[in-house]
């Protein structure tokens, strides 16, 4: 099972207009986990980083709330597995694990795809390569034919 962090997730919703190149790879390699042929997971910290982008780029409230609730349903039709929050046990076992990320922000990723015992982490962050030893980093064009 692959981890799909935020940024791919963005990717394939909010932002393909201006990520047309990635978009394009991107719609390529869900299209393979509609399929099934790959299986993949996110989680409710990716979810929750989903609708406050939309938020904060949107004109105003109502917009970004909308665009939001599109987002997500749109990402909520796909064969996923939802992962939860990480805990506040989880977080202290394995934190410590994952201090080469220089990003605070992306160890909840790291630490439910961990615990989910995931294959890899599919993003557009680069920030997972410091990790990558541990959990192997991805973007969606490493998986087209």
């Amino acid at each position: 099972m692959l981890y799909l962090d935020t940024s791919v997730l963005l990717v394939y919703t909010l932002t393909q207009s201006v990520e047309r190149v990635r978009h394009a790879a991107t719609r390529v390699f869900f299209a393979q986990v509609k399929s099934g042929a790959l299986s993949a997971a996110t989680s409710f910290h990716a979810l929750h980083e989903v609708h406050l982008f939309a938020l904060a780029n949107a004109p105003d409230q109502a917009t970004g709330a909308a665009y939001g609730k599109a987002a997500l349903a749109q990402i909520l039709t796909l064969p996923l597995q939802i992962l939860p929050l990480v805990s506040r046990v989880e977080r202290a076992q394995h934190a410590r694990i994952f201090r080469d990320l220089r990003d605070p922000a992306d160890v909840p990723h790291a630490i439910a795809a961990w615990v989910a015992q995931c294959e890899a982490i599919v993003a557009y962050d680069s920030h997972f390569k410091a990790i990558a030893h541990l959990i192997p980093y991805r973007t969606p064009q490493d998986f087209l034919e």
